[in-house]
């Protein structure tokens, strides 16, 4: 018999993701987190010391996972505008619901909030310098980075009423609305 795989910070971290896009941050309890790994407590604090440590290692994990690893992925373009629309792509198979999780989350957490605040700002930024890339003026590119962000963020926030697919829709109406170059 195979004896149980240890559970490592990652796996409790992509856990954490999981559970914050189906339950929102009432699902984030040590309790609740164990019960769904299947693990004790004494498993979670081998990796975390308290709740609030894997709080601010889930958003950190957020910001790497959301933001750091798709602009590495969108620096693999050769021209901005090919790259601008290899983010529009991979910011629409981001998972709205973790989005808004992380952000109600943040309402709750200061340590949370500050990460939020530095993705937001990390985002605009390399938008704006995407934007800029293209042929934009500096402060022409900021504010199209910050118009095409806010309704990013704006889509996944406002109660719709719509399925995620929807959503999905919209944003995607919205992004062809936007100025592009064209593919290469």
């Amino acid at each position: 018999m195979k004896p149980p795989s240890r559970f490592s910070r990652t796996d409790w971290l992509a856990l954490g993701l999981a559970a914050l896009a189906e339950g929102g941050p009432p699902g984030l309890t040590i309790e609740a987190l164990c019960r769904r790994a299947g693990k004790t407590k004494g498993s979670f604090y081998a990796h975390f010391p308290a709740l609030g440590a894997f709080l601010a290692a889930l958003a950190e994990y957020w910001r790497e996972s959301f933001t750091l690893r798709l602009m590495q992925e969108a620096d693999e373009g050769e021209a901005a505008g090919a790259r601008l629309i290899a983010l529009d792509k991979m910011a629409l198979s981001l998972d709205f619901r973790i989005e808004q999780g992380m952000r109600r989350l943040a309402q709750l957490d200061a340590g949370v909030a500050t990460i939020c605040t530095a993705v937001d700002r990390e985002r605009i930024a390399y938008l704006a310098g995407l934007h800029g890339e293209v042929g934009r003026r500096a402060e022409e590119a900021l504010a199209l980075a910050r118009i095409e962000y806010a309704a990013f963020v704006g889509f996944q926030q406002l109660d719709l009423g719509l399925s995620p697919q929807d959503l999905h829709d919209c944003y995607r109406s919205f992004m062809r609305l936007l100025p592009r170059p064209a593919a290469p």
